[in-house]
Formats: structure tokens, C-alpha cells, sequence
């Protein structure tokens, strides 16, 4: 089951009710806000566990049940960009089918992700490629973050990822 854990506002832009969780998996939870970027919402997820991050346009407010959707297929394409073996995108995706929505609960990964979102903003004004999200994604996944002990982000993801497929396996 994957757990999206929306800050206030978001979940009021989606008019989602958040859920009750007891316990939840750091790999199968993700943090969501959204910003404005280049003029138009975008939505950031970022994982728990590692601080992998996404960026996404074109979720529009009242589309909780599209949610799951709309970020699995966002996570397979970068997933592909980055390379990754389709068996182990595929043991991820599959893991999440379910999903349910619920309140942000770790300061860390929330300013962490604002920390993600002040930085597109800055660099938003600049000449560069962060238009194309491929790019952005790859660009915001490499860079190190404290609470991972100053790993890429991309890297603790497919190494956890690794390490849960081998032991199902």
C-alpha cells in the first residue's frame, strides 16, 4: 500500500479527508505539497525513506481519486529514465495499488521538500532544462541531503528497492 501524507493545503486542494494510518512503511510513503512552477501547479512527492522526489504538473484540484494514478505513472517514466530494471520497477508498482491519503507527520521530509521546492523556484528564473521534468527530477535526485547521511537520494531509493526485491525473491 502506498501512503501519500498531504500537507493542509493540499489536502484541501484535492478535497480529500485524510485517513488514520497506525503504521506505515517508510518506502511506501510519500510526502505531497504543491507549488506553482513556470506558472502552473505542480505537485512534489517525496519519498520517506529516502528523499527521492517528484515533480508533476496537471493534477488538478478535486482529483484525490486520481492521485495513485497520476504519480505511479509519473514514477515509472522517471524510473525508466534513470534506467532501472523493469522487474524491480514492476515489484515497487505493484506494491502499490492501494493507496490512501493522510496527514504529513515528519518535519524533516517536509523541509526537506521545501528545501527541494525553494530551490526549482530559485533556479526557475535561469536558462537551464528544468522545464523538461526528466531532467529536473534527475538534477533534484542528485543532490545530498542530510538526513541520508549525504547520499543521492536516487541511490538510497534503488538500493533499498534492490534489497526488498532479493529478500521476496
Amino acid at each position: 500500500m502506498i501512503i501519500f501524507k498531504a500537507t493542509q493545503l493540499t489536502l484541501k486542494d484535492l478535497h480529500a479527508k485524510p485517513e488514520t494510518i497506525q503504521d506505515s512503511n517508510a518506502f511506501f510513503s510519500w510526502h505531497v505539497n504543491f507549488f506553482t512552477l513556470y506558472g502552473r501547479k505542480h505537485y512534489v512527492f517525496m519519498n520517506d525513506f529516502s528523499r527521492l522526489s517528484l515533480t508533476v504538473n496537471g493534477i488538478r484540484a478535486n482529483q484525490a481519486s486520481k492521485l495513485a494514478g497520476i504519480f505511479k505513472k509519473n514514477l515509472e517514466d522517471y524510473l525508466a529514465v534513470e534506467k532501472l530494471p523493469d522487474h524491480l520497477v514492476n515489484y515497487y508498482l505493484e506494491k502499490c495499488n492501494e493507496s490512501t491519503i493522510t496527514k504529513t507527520d515528519s518535519r524533516s521530509v517536509i523541509s526537506t521538500m521545501n528545501e527541494i521546492m525553494l530551490v526549482m523556484k530559485t533556479l526557475e528564473v535561469e536558462d537551464n532544462d528544468f522545464r523538461d521534468k526528466d531532467e529536473r527530477h534527475m538534477w533534484n535526485n542528485r543532490s545530498m541531503y542530510k538526513p541520508i547521511d549525504y547520499k543521492e537520494p536516487i541511490e538510497v531509493f534503488v538500493k533499498e528497492l534492490q534489497t526488498r526485491f532479493e529478500m521476496e525473491s
